[in-house]
């Protein structure tokens, strides 16, 4: 893979690891995370695309607009 190509398009990698960091502090205080790496942005964007294909899958076929 080329490091041009952005492994992770459907996030805000910023924002998350923004995120994540926070939630380490709230969930496990004594951890003192201080770096969010490419595989755990990698799962979160895996569970997106999931999560977007399977609220598809769910929605009914009708209208144009996903509700």
């Amino acid at each position: 893979m080329s490091d041009s190509i952005n492994p992770t398009p459907h996030l805000n990698r910023a924002r998350v690891k923004q995120t994540a960091l926070e939630i380490v502090q709230q969930v496990r205080p004594f951890w003192k995370a201080e770096r969010v790496g490419l595989s755990f942005l990698e799962r979160i964007e895996a569970a997106t695309r999931q999560a977007i294909r399977r609220e598809v899958a769910q929605h009914p076929s009708r209208g144009k607009t996903l509700l």
